[in-house]
């Protein structure tokens, strides 16, 4: 993950080109948020989000720290708008020196809304409910885990999430708690597996995968969606 160089960062702490942001806890709402944008390119893997990529299509965002809001925002997505026009794009990423209103685009969705060259652009934002994801869930057991500790990451669910639980064979389903990597955490593991996970979004959509293997930095893709 590259962060902004410390000449704009404080560049752009010490502009105020446009009208005081909405707050972010509007968002949740649906209402369009006004801010700024800047651009930056992810050097590898996915973000603070834990995402083993960068979306295909190259378009994505980090957040503000309480935009990001210790990961609850990853995997959903914005809409943008700016001079040139909008884009969609995937939430990956924390950016720490952003204060709220402020995004960090991929330059390829950068440039989409505005002229790169410029550095900076006023923009709108929204989140996107239900978006289309070209992909069923899949799932990725983080590295380090086994039957005395679970880390589990969810992938393309398209609204952010509201909650994962698990349930080992014979067993009851057993919330996991989210870290702010973005992984579903059992502290005192689930056991050898395979298990069963449910996972809830936050617009009320809940699924049921079966038969997630303990199986660390395995990409397990499966035929569910969220909806």
């Amino acid at each position: 993950m590259r962060r902004l160089p410390s000449v704009l960062a404080a560049a752009l702490a010490a502009t105020s080109l446009l009208p005081a942001t909405v707050a972010p806890a509007q968002a949740a709402g649906g209402k369009a948020i006004r801010g700024k944008a800047t651009f930056y390119e992810l050097q590898s893997g996915g973000g603070n989000c834990s995402y083993p990529s960068p979306p295909a299509d190259n378009l994505y965002v980090a957040l503000s720290p309480r935009e990001y809001a210790a990961a609850a925002a990853c995997g959903g997505y914005l809409n943008v708008t700016g001079p040139r026009g909008t884009v969609r794009v995937k939430v990956v990423d924390q950016c720490p020196e952003c204060p709220a209103g402020h995004i960090d685009l991929s330059r390829t969705a950068f440039a989409r809304v505005a002229d790169p060259g410029k550095g900076m652009a006023g923009v709108t934002y929204r989140p996107v409910g239900n978006p289309r994801v070209g992909r069923p869930l899949s799932f990725r057991v983080k590295e380090g885990s086994s039957q005395w500790w679970l880390a589990l990451l969810v992938v393309d669910h398209g609204n952010p999430l509201a909650s994962v639980e698990v349930k080992a064979a014979g067993g009851a389903w057993r919330k996991l708690a989210r870290a702010d990597y973005n992984y579903w955490i059992a502290e005192s593991g689930m056991g050898r597996g395979p298990f069963a996970v449910r996972v809830t979004d936050t617009r009320g959509h809940r699924v049921t995968v079966k038969r997630v293997r303990l199986a660390p930095a395995v990409i397990q893709r499966t035929t569910t969606r969220m909806y």
